[in-house]
């Protein structure tokens, strides 16, 4: 774990200094090597178990990467131009704002949608996943205006529509698709709780104190308009580790090496090529300029995504080298900004003992 020791280190003092409970760090290297770390425990408690490489974390917006790979594949197989406008893939979304967005812009983040806003207060948290609840969320997401369209405009108003646009095309739900196209085939230890449930709820490492759900949120979504819409959605919702990331990563740089077994390299290439606009490519983003939370060692060509919760993956494709780090830095509450400083620095200890 010799190449791990200082990335350790951060987080250690990163969890005296509660900027999370704990966490778990997954890298592999240019050789083939994966070492994988564990530090903290699950929650604040005085007898909180210790985090260890099995800890399950609420993934976030890297779920948008799932929901990506699997609706590139499906367009890819069922001949499906991703010029299309939403409205031709959800009929339902005619005569609104949205209703010209194609799912390339919503993909890439460029339909001029806003990031997010607080729909889920038109739902009681009991009536969560409900016909009337998912309709009343899908209503004021496709009633929201618009800003100017091609520039890069981060929205999980946008991924919302996406995953309801795959399970459209696809014909089944959601969770199953995305299982289908992107988990079971790479084996990874991933799933949407409340309907794929592997894990006891014991196992999930817990997220914010939420009035709206009167408690402390622990093996359901935290997002709030996720758990609206029934835990199952194009921007949030996954539950995994950060082992699994890793092999998603992996598996990533290997399909840009030209294995062609899972996905086809030519779109994966082109889902990281660089656009006009901004950072954020197809389902993934990019380094940021200034100081990017991947860091500063990382290459030109790095590409992964956040997670609100605290969670990230990067993949360094001429390093050779992916990084997943999972945190509840949102425990018990989202002002905990301290992950900021952690990511960048941690990423960048990564990249040192690469070399």
């Amino acid at each position: 774990m010799a190449r791990l020791d200082a990335a350790r280190a951060l987080l250690e003092r990163a969890v005296a200094d509660r900027v999370t409970p704990g966490a778990q760090l997954s890298a592999r290297f240019a050789d083939g090597a994966r070492e994988s770390i564990s530090v903290g425990a699950r929650d604040y408690g005085p007898d909180a178990p210790a985090v260890t490489a099995r800890t399950v974390y609420d993934l976030a917006s890297i779920t948008k990467v799932f929901t990506a790979l699997a609706l590139v594949r499906v367009a890819h197989r069922e001949g499906v131009d991703l010029a299309r406008p939403i409205a031709s893939v959800l009929p339902y979304a005619a005569n609104t704002p949205a209703a010209n967005a194609t799912l390339l812009e919503l993909l890439s983040h460029r339909a001029g949608l806003v990031h997010w806003a607080p729909f889920y207060r038109a739902v009681q948290a009991e009536r969560a996943g409900s016909a009337e609840a998912r309709r009343a969320v899908l209503d004021a997401v496709l009633a929201t205006p618009r800003g100017p369209v091609g520039a890069v405009r981060y929205s999980d108003l946008g991924y919302m529509l996406v995953g309801e646009a795959l399970a459209a095309l696809a014909g089944d739900d959601l969770d199953a698709v995305v299982r289908r196209e992107v988990i079971a085939p790479l084996g990874l230890n991933v799933a949407w709780r409340g309907v794929d449930d592997r894990w006891h709820d014991e196992a999930v490492a817990p997220t914010e104190l939420c009035a709206w759900r009167n408690g402390v949120v622990r093996g359901r979504v935290h997002d709030e308009n996720a758990y609206a819409l029934g835990g199952v959605c194009g921007h949030a919702g996954l539950f995994g580790t950060a082992d699994a990331l890793r092999d998603l990563g992996e598996r990533a740089l290997a399909c840009l090496a030209g294995d062609a077994r899972w996905f086809d390299p030519a779109r994966m290439a082109w889902m990281i090529e660089r656009r006009t606009g901004g950072a954020h490519r197809v389902g993934w983003d990019a380094r940021s300029e200034g100081s990017p939370s991947s860091g500063g060692r990382m290459g030109p060509r790095t590409f992964g995504h956040l997670g609100f919760t605290g969670t990230s993956l990067w993949c360094d494709p001429d390093a050779g080298v992916v990084v997943a780090l999972v945190t509840n830095r949102v425990h018990p509450t989202r002002e905990n900004q301290g992950v900021r400083a952690l990511r960048p620095a941690v990423h960048d200890a990564v990249i040192d003992a690469a070399r």
